[in-house]
């Protein structure tokens, strides 16, 4: 994603690329706009979290925080996310136990694991799609008669309503590696960058409520499921790797321990045993103790015989500043005994 150097080389390759991007932003508007002539409503409360790079500001993560806030009220919900190169993505489907990561992709394999049990009252469904206006529709009108939508990356979505729009952007990001222009956030009711607002972003943004998030590692997990809490491997060296939109983000997370070495791969990467093997061949040469990598690709990783390698990966939070959780929770509470359709709950931001 980001382009190192000060060559000539270099400035000229941004230089061509934010050209492109340009263009790119521009037919992205002109669709966008045609989109947006008449957006459908739906009788629940759709919570849209968005950004507008190409990936890694950390949708999955908040998507997920605000699920645990729910679920913590006990408060039913669906989430629908599109389910990227997925083999299902066309034909759009509920997200079910025995479904694989080919199937649904790997953040609906991840929020499955973390709500879709099954047994929990009320529901909790992932629903996975192309089409996102038919998962809403599938998820609220068909039977299984959802109240509140946690929709993962709706920006791009605007033929449908949504209720709340959270934006996260992390002005690291290299203005090619963004889908649509910046001015485009006003739209958002709360915008978050990474780690600081930039000067002027209150005025320019308004009238978005700005604020600031960061990533904290709540603990590590082994393939079997033990925890450990991240002063039990402070001694231990680690061999990082990860498929994310931002890999430095990730590594900048694993350089407060002892990381002795980082493998980046794409984003939405699918891992080979022989590229697993190849690490811990890896991490042997270094004299690391652990290989290392996010839930997310973890996730990918469970149909691969590991018995043998020291494997754990992270489980983290998001922080939000101010935080917006009594927000949702509050609107949420007035969808889920009114007949919610754009009528957002006036309170104090």
């Amino acid at each position: 994603m980001h382009i190192k150097g000060n060559s000539a080389l270099s400035k000229i390759t941004v230089f061509l690329l934010n050209g492109v991007s340009i263009l790119f932003k521009t037919i992205s508007l002109l669709n966008l706009k045609r989109k947006s002539w008449r957006p459908a409503k739906f009788p629940a409360l759709v919570i849209s979290v968005d950004n507008l790079s190409f990936g890694g500001a950390g949708k999955t993560t908040l998507v997920t925080e605000i699920g645990k806030n729910l679920a913590q009220k006990n408060m039913g919900f669906a989430i629908v996310t599109r389910g990227y190169k997925a083999k299902l993505e066309g034909r759009g489907v509920k997200v079910e136990p025995h479904q694989h990561v080919d199937d649904v992709g790997d953040e609906a394999i991840l929020y499955r694991r973390r709500f879709g049990s099954g047994s929990c009252f009320p529901r909790q469904d992932v629903y996975v799609g192309k089409n996102r206006r038919r998962s809403i529709e599938n998820a609220v009108r068909k039977g299984d008669g959802h109240k509140i939508i946690l929709l993962d990356d709706g920006f791009q979505s605007t033929h449908i309503h949504k209720d709340i729009k959270i934006m996260l952007f992390n002005p690291c990001h290299p203005y090619y590696y963004l889908r649509n222009f910046k001015r485009l956030m006003k739209k958002e009711d709360f915008i978050y960058f990474y780690r600081r607002v930039p000067p002027g972003a209150e005025k320019k943004y308004s009238p978005a409520v700005c604020g600031v998030y960061d990533f904290e590692i709540l603990h590590f997990c082994t393939a079997v499921g033990t925890i450990m809490a991240p002063d039990d491997i402070r001694r231990a060296a680690l061999l990082g790797f990860s498929a994310l939109g931002d890999n430095q983000r990730f590594k900048n997370d694993l350089s407060a321990f002892r990381l002795v070495e980082f493998i980046p791969f794409r984003d939405h990467h699918v891992y080979t045993e022989k590229e697993i093997r190849a690490l811990n061949a890896r991490r042997i040469e270094k004299k690391a103790d652990y290989l290392v990598c996010t839930e997310k690709d973890f996730i990918k990783l469970t149909s691969i015989n590991m018995d043998d390698i020291p494997l754990i990966y992270v489980q983290n939070s998001i922080k939000l500043n101010p935080n917006l959780m009594d927000y949702v929770l509050e609107n949420a509470k007035y969808a889920e005994y009114a007949e919610y359709a754009g009528k957002q709950n006036n309170l104090q931001t």
